[in-house]
């Protein structure tokens, strides 16, 4: 898995937007789904990812693993984890992603401490990526390269069928609302700068050259596509491998984007458990992987942690779900998105 995987886990603050231009040959756009597609959602659901069960002091809490990406047929939840969202009192992610100011303020202009300047042939390379997929290079072209790597990544994945509007966090999102339970967030804004603009000038240079040379000869697309589906299998073994057989260069990003954060949300979690309320943690399923992540991490902090496994079974009960707020999040977590707004096509 190159960088470019690495990316997708992380990056939250992306979504699409309708093409504009019919003679241009533009990705598709996610679309909104009709109450059709939302009911034959809900009658092919099935459990994804990977869940846990994690208890301390008499009461329990659930940890997910999630992608920033998805399908409309993988993002409606399946039935163990629709029961452990509907059991749970407070909903937490890494970032809240219908957030318009966390939107923002990842986004923003790179400061002159946090980014390299792009050198020309570069830019052309990276602007050339936004014209295909029908992006706004003039928007793009304002944030921080690792941020336009991660959006052009995620941009291209529209042709794979894959969209940021049904990513496992925004789903994970509509649903708090929709239920109305609270959600709460592990990390904030300059944490989340941080990861995704960590690094000296020439090794951020170094990585948004391994994207964008992905991105040019299509491996990007098939990387993605193989994370993914490992992701939809709960396929920890896979993802550990693909940490593990990279180059160096590319490991190194990893653990720089990714494995430093894992002690901080693991207190972060411990600290949400004290207060008594049972959560529902989703986050990127990198995050759980190896001896570092976070089951690991929690159970060395005296939690009792086991995996829940899947039972296989398909569809969600309708007349138990019918108008329960867990309809809302499809179409809620698409129309009227603020995170649309940011990338108009054009």
């Amino acid at each position: 898995m190159r960088l470019a995987a690495t990316l997708l886990l992380l990056a939250l603050t992306v979504a699409t937007s309708p093409a504009a231009a019919a003679e241009r040959a533009c990705p598709p756009a996610a679309g909104v789904p009709t109450p059709a597609e939302i009911t034959q959602a809900m009658r092919s659901a099935r459990d994804r990812g990977a869940l846990w069960r994690f208890a301390r002091d008499g009461r329990h809490g659930y940890l997910y693993g999630t992608i920033h990406v998805g399908k409309l047929d993988w993002a409606m939840p399946g039935r163990a984890v629709f029961g452990a969202l509907a059991d749970a009192e407070t909903i937490v992610l890494e970032a809240d992603p219908l957030d318009v100011t966390f939107h923002a303020g990842v986004i923003a202009p790179a400061q002159p401490h946090e980014a390299p300047a792009l050198p020309a042939p570069l830019v052309a390379r990276l602007s050339r990526q936004a014209d295909r997929t029908c992006a706004s290079w003039r928007r793009l072209q304002t944030m921080p390269p690792m941020m336009i790597a991660a959006t052009l990544t995620l941009l291209d994945a529209a042709w794979e069928g894959f969209f940021a509007e049904y990513a496992s966090e925004m789903v994970l999102a509509g649903y708090a609302r929709g239920a109305d339970k609270p959600i709460a967030t592990l990390e904030t804004t300059a944490i989340q700068r941080a990861a995704i603009n960590g690094g000296l000038p020439a090794e951020q240079l170094a990585s948004v050259d391994i994207l964008v040379t992905g991105l040019e000869q299509g491996t990007t697309r098939k990387e993605l596509v193989s994370v993914a589906e490992a992701w939809a299998r709960g396929d920890l073994d896979a993802l550990r491998r693909s940490l593990v057989d990279i180059a160096p260069a590319e490991r190194a990003g990893v653990e720089r984007m990714v494995l430093p954060r894992n002690p901080a949300m693991a207190a972060s979690i411990e600290t949400l458990h004290a207060s008594g309320r049972r959560v529902f943690v989703g986050v990127g399923i990198l995050h759980m992987v190896g001896a570092t992540g976070l089951p690991r991490l929690l159970q060395e902090r005296g939690f009792t942690v086991e995996r829940m496994e899947f039972d296989g079974r398909i569809g969600l009960d309708i007349g138990g779900v019918e108008g329960n707020p867990a309809r809302g999040p499809l179409p809620g977590g698409v129309e009227g998105n603020p995170l649309r707004g940011p990338l108009p096509k054009e």
